[in-house]
């Protein structure tokens, strides 16, 4: 049967993070397995997704767990997007807790399944958000990891179903990891300005490990030293980028919670180097392929780093262990879920 699927995400599409990544990648395989998929998002800029996107506008900036979240919170954006999953089969809300749009969308849906994907202490705000949680209606709850779902618990009391973000699985075949003049290459990715992402500690490798390139791909200025910063690139050009590094270095140092970019990585024949934080173990924790270092620990990043570059992984056994990450394995699973509502009374009419 070919569902009718409104995905929801709270983050603008302007500059997509992981969230609106993987939402973007969910809808092109639903749209290829013969769904009919719309993604509801905030943004301004109409761009070439591949699937049918309904724009909700600007953003207001608001800052959370470490970093700036964009959301749509516009009482006029709400109405929007309540009224955007009317008609739909299954309606899909990532992060439905966040201010605006997507908590609208959430309220509004009748047969709903929802994504946890934050792994934070709810702290102080635990009761307010718990009031919200409370507001929902009855669901389907997703988390993306055991990180996420601990989070996910303690703030609905829900215990949800693990399933993981995903990736496209790389077509290009493995370039040659050594740069002209048999230099290896080390990347970093995220935004270099954003302090649990720990830039700093990429560009104090940079000047402690002479033998290698680093290149850095993100928004935001950090120091340079011997660091390229490339900017924030399109998904082709980091592809190639990571096609041809030997080391992925992540040092993030808190408020994770899923490792998206050792994913990507290890499909593209990366060894990772990453600090040791519980929702990246949760991801991939295998001794060939990733060494661990405490967080902020110049010292044990840079032992793990040359060992790593010393010894580099095999691509396609590298590419094996993140096939369970792939839209082929994740996709049906999340289509398990849809079939928990698709077929439930009270379908959202508009």
């Amino acid at each position: 049967m070919s569902l009718r699927v409104t995905l929801v995400c709270p983050y603008s599409l302007d500059e997509p993070g992981g969230v609106a990544t993987h939402v973007l990648g969910l809808a092109r395989w639903l749209q290829n397995e013969g769904h009919r998929p719309v993604v509801v998002a905030p943004g301004e800029r109409a761009q070439e997704w591949g699937v049918p996107v309904t724009l909700l506008g600007a953003t207001h900036g608001i800052r959370f767990n470490g970093s700036v979240a964009h959301l749509a919170i516009r009482p006029a954006q709400a109405r929007v997007a309540a009224q955007a999953v009317m008609g739909s089969d299954v309606v899909h809300v990532h992060e439905p807790l966040t201010p605006g749009a997507a908590f609208a969308a959430a309220r509004a849906s009748r047969r709903l399944v929802v994504t946890h994907h934050a792994s934070f202490d709810p702290g102080r705000a635990g009761a307010l958000i718990r009031l919200r949680a409370a507001l929902l209606p009855e669901r389907v709850t997703v988390a993306v990891s055991e990180a996420a779902a601990r989070t996910a618990h303690a703030v609905t009391g829900i215990e949800p179903l693990i399933i993981p973000n995903a990736i496209t699985a790389p077509t290009m075949p493995r370039a040659d990891t050594r740069e002209p003049g048999g230099r290896p290459l080390v990347v970093f990715v995220g935004r270099l300005d954003e302090p649990r992402k720990g830039y700093p500690l990429f560009a104090t490798l940079a000047d402690q490990v002479p033998e290698a390139d680093f290149a850095a791909i993100g928004p935001g200025l950090g120091s340079g030293g011997r660091v390229r910063q490339l900017g924030r690139l399109d998904d082709a050009a980091k592809a190639l980028v990571l096609q041809k590094a030997s080391v992925l270095v992540a040092p993030n140092r808190f408020g994770e919670s899923f490792g998206m970019i050792l994913v990507e990585a290890l499909a593209y024949g990366c060894a990772v180097v990453a600090t040791d934080l519980p929702a990246f173990r949760d991801v991939v924790d295998h001794p060939g392929f990733v060494s661990w270092f405490p967080v902020d620990d110049v010292a044990s990043a840079r032992v793990a780093l040359r060992r790593r570059l010393a010894a580099p992984v095999d691509p396609t056994a590298a590419g094996a262990l993140v096939r369970r990450y792939t839209w082929p394995a994740v996709g049906p699973r999340i289509l398990d879920a849809y079939a928990l509502v698709a077929g439930a009374p009270g379908a959202d009419v508009g």
